[in-house]
């Protein structure tokens, strides 16, 4: 098939999971992956999903590889973290580490709008001068005060991207180390409601959407009562969502008895 988008719109996130199977096992753009640690046949395409009740049940189909009790787990390790800091570092990443705990330099907030290789140099002296003040950022503490203070503000934005780090994959210092695929989170409010817009760079539709979903919209609830309003839609964009080969014929059954009922 073509490269195209696939646009989703569902009542719930079950529901959602069956119509973007479906969507990508049709109409999914067929490429041979070659990357450094794994080489494979897989179907993508740019997916946007969008519900309107972002907390509509079911949010987790009957037939989605692992139990309820695996997706709250999974959900309480990205907002609250998993409780054990020896156990969380043994990650390359985690959500949790990415949006509660932001390492910036507040160097770099001073940095004006500079192009030209010589300005650069002339500013990295001024400013830096070999130092480099590092802050943690709870981004999500961040955005809930924000909101509260200010519920129109629209440039509320939670970034996961570390692009000294996250670009380095592969790279003479990181040989077999992975980025986050939630790459941005942002929170709107609209109708007094919290509305939830999340972009990925990549995402397994069979196996991990379920659980980004579920962990979302978990955080969405969270942020709301945090701020003190109702929970409105959730939105899901992915320029990658992608099946692999060994998921295709797991996903047509899915699909398959999905539309019996």
């Amino acid at each position: 098939m073509a490269y195209q988008p696939i646009v989703i719109f569902a009542q719930n996130l079950a529901e959602a999971w069956v119509k973007a199977l479906k969507e990508l096992m049709e109409k999914g753009y067929e490429r041979f992956i070659e990357a450094p640690d794994y080489r494979c046949k897989q179907k993508d395409a740019p997916t946007f999903i969008h519900i309107p009740n972002a907390l509509a049940e079911p949010r987790l189909h009957e037939r989605v590889p692992f139990p309820k009790e695996e997706a709250e787990e999974y959900a309480r390790n990205v907002i609250y973290g998993i409780g054990d800091a020896k156990k969380e570092n043994e990650f390359d990443y985690t959500y949790f580490g990415r949006f509660r705990c932001y390492p910036d330099c507040d160097v770099r907030a001073e940095w004006p709008n500079v192009v030209l290789p010589e300005e650069i140099e002339k500013t990295k002296e001024r400013l830096c001068n070999g130092r480099c003040k590092v802050r943690v950022f709870d981004q999500v503490r961040l955005a809930i005060d924000t909101l509260r203070r200010d519920p129109t503000r629209r440039s509320v934005v939670l970034v996961s991207w570390i692009v000294a780090r996250d670009s380095m994959k592969f790279g003479p210092k990181r040989e077999k180390t992975s980025s986050p695929c939630i790459v941005l989170i942002q929170p709107q409010i609209a109708e007094g409601k919290l509305h939830l817009f999340v972009y990925m760079k990549t995402n397994d539709l069979f196996n991990a959407f379920p659980l980004n979903a579920y962990a979302m919209t978990e955080l969405q609830r969270y942020m709301a009562i945090e701020i003190g309003v109702g929970v409105g839609s959730y939105t899901h964009f992915v320029s990658s969502m992608n099946l692999y080969e060994d998921v295709y014929e797991l996903a047509e059954e899915v699909v398959r008895r999905s539309l019996k009922t």
